[in-house]
């Protein structure tokens, strides 16, 4: 992981910010979820598999933010993948982190098994009653290139190019769709009730420097008074370093103003910029003086070669000849000599 999506995590683990994403997506903005109905849940799932020597071979998978939402009689893992880049084994990367959470809580529940079963728990591992806690996981995807990337496992698959074929091997192979959150090209941001809102709309201006400043400049009431996790996490979504590696000690300010920040890296790109031009013009000046120096230098080299040769008693044709250039070229040259 790297740290801009460690940035983008930390704040999207806001409790009233993750509720917000959740209600938005699955309930157009209802608040279905409550922050204080969130709990963390672990983000790494570990598996014991055998492997072909039939050893056991523990794999581990880390999630990026993993919330257990308890409301009256519902029991649910929310989660979310933060993805910067698109990945085109999505549907694959979600399916194998919902059923490795899946496969835990099978051995959890056999761990805690009665001491009568029938056969075919025994050998399924489970009871017959016995029910699994449903996960539901978002890809909260905020990369700059629109995703082009599978949406569904099918899309992973090479079925021919017979169509018929295709369509009736669909029916029996298992699907798994990915739940997308392309936060640069969300419509409905009005969904969203916290800072979600002015933070996504941001990003859908964000390519363009001048709207992006006239929107910052239109929220300068949230956008001059930032904790330092928003402040890193606009760092991740602007791909800006500057903003990313601020370091604020604990007793400095615990409000920070993202309009001077982006003012400053604005002026910053400017005089660099300026700078820029000011030194490709000086070398561009100097090697475009370098270059009249040499041709100045040959023509006053031929004339005093073409003189002397002259005053030697050589001919138009010699001197010519010498010099790589027409007689008429030598005429012109001396001429001016005279």
């Amino acid at each position: 992981m790297g740290q801009a999506d460690v940035n983008v995590n930390l704040w999207l683990k806001d409790t009233k910010r993750f509720a917000d994403l959740f209600n938005a997506i699955l309930f157009q903005g209802k608040a279905v979820i409550l922050p204080e109905n969130l709990h963390p849940s672990p983000e790494t799932t570990a598996v014991s598999l055998q492997d072909a020597q039939g050893k056991n071979v523990v794999k581990k998978l880390y999630r990026d933010i993993i919330m257990n939402w308890q409301d009256q009689a519902v029991l649910m893992l929310l989660a979310v993948e933060s993805q910067t880049a698109i990945h085109y084994a999505a549907p694959l990367k979600v399916m194998l982190y919902d059923s490795m959470e899946y496969a835990e809580q099978v051995r959890v529940k056999w761990k805690e098994h009665p001491p009568r079963l029938s056969s075919a728990e025994f050998l399924s591992r489970f009871q017959k009653n016995d029910k699994l806690i449903p996960v539901i996981t978002l890809i909260f995807y905020y990369g700059t290139e629109e995703w082009d990337g599978p949406l569904e496992l099918h899309q992973m698959f090479d079925l021919g190019t017979e169509k018929n074929h295709a369509e009736l091997m669909k029916k029996y192979l298992p699907n798994y769709h990915i739940n997308l959150v392309d936060v640069r090209r969300l419509k409905n941001l009005e969904s969203f009730q916290s800072d979600l809102q002015i933070i996504f709309g941001m990003l859908q201006c964000s390519q363009d420097k001048y709207a992006l400043r006239t929107y910052v400049a239109n929220h300068k009431d949230y956008f001059q008074k930032l904790d330092l996790e928003t402040y890193h996490a606009l760092g991740a979504f602007l791909n800006s370093r500057q903003l990313m590696e601020i370091n604020v000690e604990k007793n400095e300010r615990e409000e920070l103003d993202m309009c001077k920040a982006l003012e400053d890296i604005y002026n910053d790109g400017v005089q660099d910029g300026m700078e820029q031009g000011r030194r490709s013009g000086i070398a561009e000046g100097e090697a475009h003086g370098k270059e009249l120096g040499i041709a100045e230098g040959k023509a006053s080299h031929k004339k005093d070669v073409a003189r002397q040769m002259q005053k030697l008693g050589y001919s138009l044709d010699a001197i010519a000849a010498v010099l790589r250039e027409s007689v008429d070229g030598i005429s012109k040259i001396l001429a001016v000599v005279g």
